[in-house]
């Protein structure tokens, strides 16, 4: 570890950037079922108004951008409240089922980001919006990982799962938004790093996690994985990348630094 490591924390979303998970395809799936009847949710929608958004606020953002509050003839906010939590649930069930099957992709540039920065000393933390973010992370074995990256740079040990990297898990947190699930997760790696962390970086892909860093005044960088670059540069990136692999952790300490 190198005292420059100390000074930095990482704090990784992880839908979307260390995981390519169902969420989007379990919203779709849910959506063109009875009642919803619906089957026109795009990536682009989901990119700007759902991702690295609470479960219910996403829900709440496609049943009305899409009109269907309205064609279920849910005026009021009693009978809109049965029909959001009625559609978050079944999709929630939906995706519980995908992840105990596995049928997730891992973004391998972000794992390999991931282990050199554990292996340096740097201190992570995942801090994903959704519920379902640490159940992914557990179920993805040392060998999955050694399988798709060639190697695990001797970080983990024979038991672990990706999980096994983080040092905080604040996924999912009841805090309110992004902003203070960044926070939370903030505060936990400075009392793990007895208050000798001067910065932090988050990696995030969508525009509204990157403003919530921001506005924090953390550095942010942006993976690159869906939309347009210029979209997450207007939302403060500091960095944009498609590939992870290309930023050095030396280059990241030093911008923090």
């Amino acid at each position: 570890m190198t005292i420059m490591a100390t000074r930095a924390g990482f704090i990784w979303d992880i839908d979307g950037v260390v995981i390519d998970s169902p969420h989007e395809e379990s919203w779709r799936l849910t959506l063109m079922k009875e009642p919803w009847n619906a089957d026109r949710l795009s990536s682009d929608f989901y990119f700007t108004h759902v991702a690295s958004r609470p479960r219910y606020e996403g829900a709440h953002n496609i049943l009305e951008g899409m009109g269907i509050y309205e064609r279920l003839g849910a005026t009021t906010e009693e009978a809109k409240r049965e029909v959001l939590e009625r559609y978050a649930a079944e999709k929630d069930a939906l995706i519980k089922d995908l992840i105990e099957r596995g049928e997730f992709k891992l973004f391998t540039d972000a794992v390999s980001l991931l282990l050199r920065a554990r292996r340096t000393g740097v201190l992570q933390a995942a801090a994903s919006a959704s519920k379902n973010a640490s159940r992914m992370l557990k179920r993805v074995p040392r060998s999955r990982v050694v399988r798709e990256l060639g190697d695990d740079f001797g970080v983990l040990g024979e038991g672990d799962t990706l999980y096994s990297v983080f040092d905080v898990d604040a996924c999912g947190m009841d805090v309110g938004g992004k902003v203070e699930i960044l926070r939370f997760a903030a505060d936990k790696l400075q009392a793990l790093s007895e208050d000798r962390i001067e910065t932090f970086v988050v990696f995030e892909d969508a525009p509204s996690g990157l403003e919530a860093a921001t506005s924090l005044d953390y550095h942010a960088v942006g993976a690159l994985r869906i939309g347009d670059r210029s979209a997450l540069e207007e939302a403060g990136a500091h960095i944009v990348t498609e590939d992870l692999r290309t930023i050095g952790i030396e280059d990241l300490l030093q911008m923090a630094g």
